[in-house]
């Protein structure tokens, strides 16, 4: 199996997020140019007189010629505001393939609570996958969850827990992700906290986190069992479809094609068939 369905609903909504700040990246040069311009021709013009026709402009109500700077701290807070939801999705994710494994294969590591959501998933993964994964992914996720509190809690310098982990792991993770694969657009790990933000250093934390949750998501599903997989999705699947389609035929074709779209996996009917078979006699028992 290549992936699981948990990675491609979370890669989705990063990549919705991305989008969304593409657009407004868009946008915001647009008009940048237009208000730099008036800035310059109008400077001590009120909002209210230069835009007199635009519903926002009284709550706005500034000159001019302090809109630029307006416009700039705009864009920080923008830029951090996406950061913070979309390491919001990643530790969601981190909690739903968590619960997903507990459910599809309980193990004695299920127990193990940390503080850090990366340290604990680490943990866990050791403990599935019977040997201790690359720690750089999750290091990586532990640098971003503090960066999220560090935008998030509107700190002016990082507090000491989040200094300390630069202290001692910013170094390596900079080796980890310099790898003539992953485009780090300039982040560099050790002050990036300390920078405002560009649109291409935001868009880099973008990139960063999709490929933490894909390459996490392709260890966690390793230490899945297949046949455990195959009889979850045939559950499932049987509770989702009509009473018409409640019969081997159908759930054999549906239950193929739900495990090659979520999990990458192309299974033969002759494979799927016989499972369904016991599944539905099951059923009727």
């Amino acid at each position: 199996m290549e992936k699981t369905p948990i990675r491609s609903k979370f890669v989705k909504r990063l990549v919705r997020i991305n989008d969304q700040l593409c657009f407004a990246a868009l946008g915001r040069h647009e008009l940048g140019l237009t208000l730099s311009a008036l800035a310059d021709t109008r400077p001590n013009d009120y909002t209210t007189a230069v835009f007199p026709n635009n519903p926002h402009a009284p709550r706005l109500y500034r000159k001019l010629k302090d809109v630029p700077a307006f416009a700039a701290e705009s864009e920080q807070i923008e830029f951090q505001m996406g950061i913070v939801a979309s390491v919001e999705h990643a530790l969601a994710y981190v909690e739903e393939i968590e619960e997903f494994r507990a459910r599809l294969r309980p193990s004695p590591g299920d127990v193990i609570a940390m503080k850090g959501a990366e340290d604990q998933l680490y943990a866990k993964m050791t403990d599935w996958a019977g040997a201790a994964p690359a720690v750089g992914p999750y290091r990586t996720l532990g640098y971003l969850r503090l960066l999220r509190n560090h935008y998030a809690h509107v700190n002016d310098e990082p507090t000491q827990a989040f200094s300390s982990y630069l202290a001692n792991h910013s170094h390596q993770l900079q080796r980890f992700w310099t790898n003539g694969v992953t485009d780090l657009g300039g982040i560099v790990f050790r002050t990036f906290p300390d920078e405002s933000l560009t649109p291409r250093s935001a868009f880099a934390v973008m990139n960063l986190l999709r490929v933490v949750i894909e390459v996490i998501d392709r260890e966690f599903v390793a230490t899945l069992d297949l046949n455990d997989v195959v009889d979850s999705v045939m559950e499932d699947v049987f509770e989702r479809v009509d009473a018409n389609d409640r019969f081997a035929e159908p759930l054999t074709r549906k239950v193929r094609a739900a495990i090659q779209y979520g999990y990458g996996e192309k299974l033969t009917s002759a494979s799927v068939r016989p499972r369904v078979n016991a599944y539905l006699q099951s059923r009727t028992a």
